[in-house]
């Protein structure tokens, strides 16, 4: 019996450690308040401007109506630029000494990787689920099985963007890094047809932008492929494969990206 409590135990600590690492970054992320502003309440007022409060809202989109495509989109966004903020603050306080502090602790490698995951995940769920509550609030329709794999598509879609975050934060090593990161998120969010209908030729280049995969395959329960075409167009329908390719080549750019950017830190040391 002795011998049975000992393993236990031994078993047991370093899964505590996890726990309390975890909860020691959680807790820092409540005290991060332009983080929560920028990837909670940012997304919702943007939701609430150009879905709720315009009165083509109500009108139909795909099986739902066009406040559920807003909702979506901004829902996107937000987890992307959560996802996007922590991974790249994760590497500049690697890179300023946090992680050098972090290895004389009885940590190990793997315990902080899965403290950092555990993290980011809730930098992506947490603005998700602000902008599809509200939306709920506010009117945007969509079938019951849409409010479920919406949410989660959206989730999804944001990790590859933990390893954009990665490559601008190993690039521009300063803390303006994630800013920056953050900022061209939104730039890519127009290309990719997130924010606002494109015109046929652009949404024609936009569809080899990364956000055009992910934004995509998040309305897909709701769209089911329909894109809607700026200036009076009306809507052209895209297969789902346009979207899967395009997530998965830009993974493939952002992973190989991070890894490259790693070896050469590595190798400066």
């Amino acid at each position: 019996m002795t011998t049975v409590t000992g393993r236990t135990a031994t078993a047991t600590g370093p899964v505590l450690r996890t726990l309390r690492f975890t909860g020691f970054d959680l807790r820092r992320l409540i005290g991060d308040w332009a983080m929560l502003f920028f990837s909670m309440a940012l997304p919702v007022i943007f939701y609430l401007v150009f879905g709720a409060a315009m009165g083509y809202g109500t009108q139909p989109f795909g099986s739902g109506n066009v406040k559920a495509s807003v909702m979506i989109g901004m829902a996107l966004y937000a987890g992307i630029t959560g996802a996007v903020a922590a991974s790249g603050n994760v590497v500049v306080e690697t890179k300023t000494g946090w992680g050098r502090q972090l290895a004389l602790t009885p940590l190990t490698t793997g315990q902080r990787t899965a403290a950092t995951v555990a993290g980011i995940l809730v930098r992506a769920v947490l603005p998700v689920l602000a902008v599809f509550t509200v939306g709920a609030i506010t009117g945007a329709v969509m079938p019951g099985g849409a409010w479920v794999a919406c949410p989660l598509l959206c989730v999804a879609g944001a990790v590859p963007f933990g390893f954009y975050g990665m490559i601008w934060s190993l690039l521009v090593a300063t803390d303006t890094s994630v800013s920056i990161a953050s900022t061209s998120v939104v730039i890519l969010a127009f290309l990719g047809n997130v924010f606002m209908p494109l015109p046929e030729g652009l949404l024609a280049v936009g569809r080899f932008t990364p956000l055009y995969g992910v934004s995509a395959l998040a309305h897909w329960p709701l769209g089911h492929g329909e894109q809607t075409v700026g200036f009076g167009e009306g809507s052209t329908t895209d297969p789902l494969w346009w979207a899967l390719l395009n997530i998965a080549a830009w993974t493939v750019v952002f992973v190989t990206g991070a890894l490259a950017l790693q070896h050469r830190e590595r190798g400066r040391q």
